[in-house]
């Protein structure tokens, strides 16, 4: 399809008409390794994939049941930056789970030479299990003349009686990014995304759910820091198309200096699907007088025999958590930056690998300051 046919993302509350998706840096370059992988990878990762700049130059996988390839069909253009990443993709990944297959996966992105324009296909069959953690390293500079900018689309479908438990980690990118995840949940199959924005982009980060099948589930939380001078929209939607499914969406983020940060929660319940239940929170805090924090629910219920509901708030440090902790020997800033990393440590609890862990909780307070 042509993409000047299709519209932009949505983006909600975000003013993305003059973001410039389309400046790639799309030059061909020889496939070789570059970097020292073991970095990456926590010490007992038993299954490990290291991308860099499109190419698979680590493929470690120790359990049986899982299927490797670069081969992807084009996903379905809904928006013209999905047009534009089936025309322009320069990094594919198909992972597939067989049945009844239990293991963990590391997936490493490293790009430093040109524009990542990727699209993953994750597929887990019938009974299968996969905590599946991703990291996103795509290093460049903000003083660079060259655009590190990048496109990145991911289809996950998750089989009856299938769990998948993915972490989406992004680190170090300056640039702007389009990303969406795609993910369709079948029959009393379960799907806990968590997403830890801690780069430095501009970006558009969508992150929808499908219940397709009956007593499907879909837990969707992301977290996000938003600085400087970054503008940032994320929507998560969760659909219940099917009856006894439930989904739920949480949202944490910190705005800071001048920046914009939107979270757009949808949960949808779609007529006839009895049963269902679709809940969402969001929790911001704003910790300038100038920056733009947007909390921005919407629940969109056609069916009566259901529950839903949503929370949003936005507000900014307590000052009497300030104060008693300055009594007891901190400065402002120091009480400040505990209050503040207290309130997004948790989201690492969900990550089970302790050195990742605790790698998570550094870059949350390095993004801090």
């Amino acid at each position: 399809m042509n993409q000047t046919n299709l519209a932009l993302p949505l983006a909600e509350k975000t003013n993305i008409k003059d973001w410039d998706f389309e400046n790639l840096l799309l030059k061909d370059i020889p496939k070789k390794f570059k970097t020292e992988f073991s970095n990456f990878f926590p010490e007992d990762a038993e299954n490990k994939l290291l991308l860099e700049d499109g190419f698979i130059m680590v493929e470690e996988i120790e359990a049986e049941g899982i299927t490797i390839s670069q081969t992807v069909e084009p996903v379905e253009e809904s928006n013209r930056l999905i047009a534009l990443n089936n025309e322009k993709r320069n990094s594919a990944l198909s992972v597939v789970v067989e049945k009844n297959t239990k293991a963990t996966l590391y997936i490493v992105h490293f790009s430093d030479e040109r524009s990542l324009v990727h699209q993953s296909h994750i597929r887990l069959e019938t009974g299968a299990e996969l905590e599946l953690i991703e990291t996103f390293m795509l290093v460049g500079s903000a003083e660079s003349t060259e655009s590190y900018n990048a496109n990145i689309v991911t289809k996950v479908d998750v089989g009856s009686n299938a769990s998948l438990n993915s972490s989406v980690i992004k680190l170090a990118h300056h640039g702007l990014v389009y990303q969406t995840r795609l993910t369709e949940v079948h029959e009393n199959g379960r799907f806990n995304g968590t997403n830890f924005i801690l780069d430095y982009s501009d970006m558009v980060f969508e992150d929808f759910a499908h219940l397709v099948g009956k007593g499907s589930e879909a837990n969707v939380a992301t977290m996000a820091i938003a600085d400087k001078s970054q503008k940032r929209n994320i929507t998560v939607r969760v659909e219940n198309f099917a009856p006894h499914s439930n989904g739920n969406i949480v949202n944490y983020g910190v705005v800071k200096d001048t920046a914009h940060l939107a979270f757009n929660g949808v949960g949808k319940i779609h007529k006839g699907m009895n049963g269902g239940d679709n809940q969402q929170e969001t929790r911001l805090l704003n910790l300038s007088k100038v920056a733009q924090a947007i909390a921005n629910p919407f629940l969109l219920i056609d069916e009566g025999d259901i529950t839903a509901g949503h929370a949003a708030s936005i507000g900014q440090i307590d000052e009497e958590q300030v104060y008693y902790l300055m009594s007891r020997g901190l400065s402002k800033q120091e009480s400040e930056k505990l209050i503040v990393f207290g309130f997004l440590a948790p989201f690492a609890n969900k990550v089970t690998n302790e050195s990742l862990k605790e790698e998570l909780l550094e870059s949350i307070e390095e993004k801090l300051g």
